[in-house]
């Protein structure tokens, strides 16, 4: 649970999104006023979520650091794209324009902003997240964050967040219903680099891929499944991966090609 208020000016449309999200959320809705953000945990013992004119900002109650949506790398990988450069991420999949692809790991969204441009206005990118907090801020910040590049906002924009998990979401979908899966299971440690991330790492589902998810996976994908892991997983192995060795980083990827798949 935690409180939802606003900056200390907000604009009319600032107060009617904390308004709406606080009625949707069933959360209590607190006026700031002059308050500072500790007055605010002090007085309510509860988190505080703060909604400002170009991001969403969440503090919790034993924090000092507020956590709150950023599109990160995908600003620099979307230019790069635009230039005509590569992305391992997007090579591994081999995406094409109007494809439907499902982000089982969702974390910020940063890899979602980057699929979302190569797939473009034709394509379709869902995003799953577990942790009900992260889901809210990522969903509120694609929608309100403004980049230079329209590029990247146009991307962000496209994005469908889903507060699940993604075993039960998998389990919802008809066969064959997304062109490409991707796993990123590696989130906390993703995150450790980032000091803006901090607050996330106690609440970061990092759970291990199961055999259940994976055959689910299998069903619902249609031409690729894709996993992010640490170099020294066992995950490609075990799960079936070719693995893309990286020798200049930490993170691997690998792939799962479905257009002959037999079930």
């Amino acid at each position: 649970m935690y409180i939802v208020t606003t900056c200390l000016r907000p604009t009319d449309e600032v107060l009617s999104r904390a308004h709406v999200h606080a009625a949707e959320y069933n959360m209590k809705f607190v006026d700031r006023r002059k308050h500072s953000i500790d007055e605010l945990k002090k007085r309510h013992h509860q988190d505080v979520l703060v909604f400002d004119k170009r991001r969403v900002e969440y503090t919790p109650l034993h924090s000092t650091e507020p956590f709150f949506f950023h599109p990160s790398s995908s600003v620099f990988r979307v230019k790069q794209l635009s230039r005509g450069g590569t992305d391992p991420l997007i090579d591994a999949l081999q995406t094409e324009p109007g494809d439907q692809i499902l982000d089982c790991t969702l974390g910020l969204g940063s890899d979602s902003i980057v699929m979302s441009h190569t797939v473009g206005p034709t394509g379709k990118i869902v995003g799953l997240e577990s942790q009900f907090i992260t889901a809210q801020l990522v969903r509120e910040g694609l929608n309100v964050w403004v980049e230079k590049d329209e590029q990247i906002n146009e991307a962000m924009r496209r994005i469908e967040v889903v507060h699940t998990n993604s075993l039960e979401y998998l389990k919802s979908c008809a066969e064959n219903a997304f062109d490409c899966i991707y796993f990123d299971p590696m989130f906390e440690k993703t995150i450790s680099e980032s000091v803006h991330l901090n607050p996330l790492r106690s609440i970061a589902d990092t759970s291990p891929l199961s055999q259940e998810l994976m055959d689910e996976a299998k069903r619902v994908a249609k031409k690729r499944i894709v996993l992010k892991a640490h170099f020294e997983s066992d995950a490609f192995e075990r799960h079936g991966f070719t693995h893309i060795k990286r020798k200049t980083s930490k993170f691997h990827y690998g792939y799962i090609d479905m257009e002959s798949k037999t079930i």
